[in-house]
């Protein structure tokens, strides 16, 4: 797709981008994806107007109507007229005088004399992401952080199609892979691949290594029947496995040594593009040093791009090119690595930064804890999501969402304290 039919969608507007689309792998616009929580059926009560003219039937449909969310269905019951009054028994009693007055002003107003009943599927949904839009270049890490239930995880396994999106578009070095059948999204699933956070739940208990690893590498044909093995065992070594692993069992290895084949079960298939949900989280402070370096080298050797999704700001530190920041389903703020730790914006990044312990037993940094826990994905704030935690809320931010500007060098916040025109 030409750059020209691809513009950069923040917060809903478009805009020109300015970096040629060749330099990008992986393009996001607007995305949602939202989960189906609760389902139930509801009986209302809806007026019928009298008045047959073109500008009481707009009123008597604009009565009717129940803003669904999007793919609702709706059952209406047969029509039963019933009178107002045994709809609403506590209205007063109007009297005849009264009623010939009102009688005088139905030219003004409908006459309100019948409802009808109708009921209503009403669905609500968890709003995981919710408009988020970034681009990822070449061989870069962008680092994902925030708060558990920010929608981290949701985002990356919605990038990759294991999740159905609610809405946007997701590119792939110039295709639109949210368009594609599952048969057509099938050769791009060597291109992309996920490391999982868990080193216990993702790996097959019943398989040896060298199944597990090889896997892919014959469902895709990467390699001839002749070659499996030796590149199967080449691909350990390259993840620091030894080659008598092979045929050993997921039982008998650490969390460290775990993490190690699903990386290598990743990159078996040759990807350009890894998601790696929080790939060190379950493992020791040694072994995460030890597996973070590993990515970094295999990076550098195998030309791979990561959206790298972790809690630990001081990994994503060491590891990041770029880093976002995510709050409730939508980026906050998002920049390169050293504007978002040494100047960052937004109130809420410097809560998260102000959270890093210290190796250090005489400093003394100016904690900031948020009041109040993450509000309900489901029902969000409205303006500013953040402002119900923020000390530095204003009026505005109760009422008006902040733009996700750029300002300057390509960091982005979305903040009332900043300049919105």
């Amino acid at each position: 797709m030409s750059e020209e039919l691809k513009p950069e969608v923040i917060n809903g507007e478009a805009t020109q981008a300015d970096t040629k689309t060749d330099d990008y792998i992986l393009e996001v616009y607007d995305l949602k994806k939202y989960f189906l929580t609760r389902k139930e059926f509801k009986l209302v009560k809806v007026p019928v107007l009298n008045n047959p003219d073109p500008a009481s039937t707009a009123m008597q449909n604009a009565a009717s109507s129940v803003e669904p969310v999007a793919g609702d269905d709706s059952i209406v019951a047969p029509e039963t007229p019933i009178e107002k009054s045994d709809v609403a028994a506590d209205e007063p009693v109007v009297s005849e005088d009264e009623a010939t007055e009102s009688a005088e002003q139905g030219e003004k107003k409908a006459d309100v004399t019948k409802f009808k009943r109708k009921i209503i599927l009403d669905k609500t949904y968890v709003k995981a992401v919710n408009g988020v839009s970034f681009k990822v270049k070449r061989g870069e890490t962008l680092g994902i952080v925030g708060e558990s239930g920010c929608g981290k995880s949701t985002m990356g396994r919605s990038i990759l199609r294991l999740f159905d999106i609610s809405g946007g578009k997701v590119f792939f070095e110039g295709t639109e892979i949210t368009a594609l059948k599952p048969s057509a999204l099938r050769k791009f699933r060597t291109q992309m691949q996920i490391i999982f956070q868990d080193p216990y739940g993702s790996l097959p208990p019943r398989s040896p290594v060298g199944q597990i690893i090889g896997e892919a590498v014959k469902v895709h044909n990467i390699v001839p029947k002749s070659e499996y093995r030796d590149y199967v065992i080449d691909i350990m070594r390259k993840c620091g496995l030894q080659d008598f692993y092979f045929d050993r069992y997921p039982h008998e290895f650490s969390g460290g040594q775990r993490q190690r084949i699903c990386i290598a079960r990743a990159l078996a298939v040759k990807p350009k593009f890894v998601v790696c949900d929080e790939p060190v989280s379950a493992l020791d402070v040694s072994i995460q040093a030890q597996v973070i370096n590993l990515l970094k080298e295999l990076q550098r050797d195998l030309n791979l791009t990561y959206l790298f999704i972790s809690h630990d700001l001081s990994v994503v530190q060491h590891i990041s090119d770029r880093v976002g920041v995510m709050y409730l389903g939508k980026f906050v703020e998002m920049g390169d690595e050293k504007d978002i730790f040494n100047n960052p914006m937004h109130p809420y990044t410097h809560a998260l930064l102000s959270a890093v312990p210290v190796p250090d037993p005489h400093y003394k940094g100016n904690r900031i804890v948020l009041q109040g826990d993450i509000p309900s994905p489901a029902n969000p704030p409205s303006g500013c999501k953040f402002h119900t935690r923020c000390s530095r809320c204003m009026e505005v931010c109760k009422h008006v969402e902040p733009k996700f500007k750029d300002y300057g060098n390509g960091h982005m916040c979305a903040c009332h304290l900043y300049p919105q025109d």
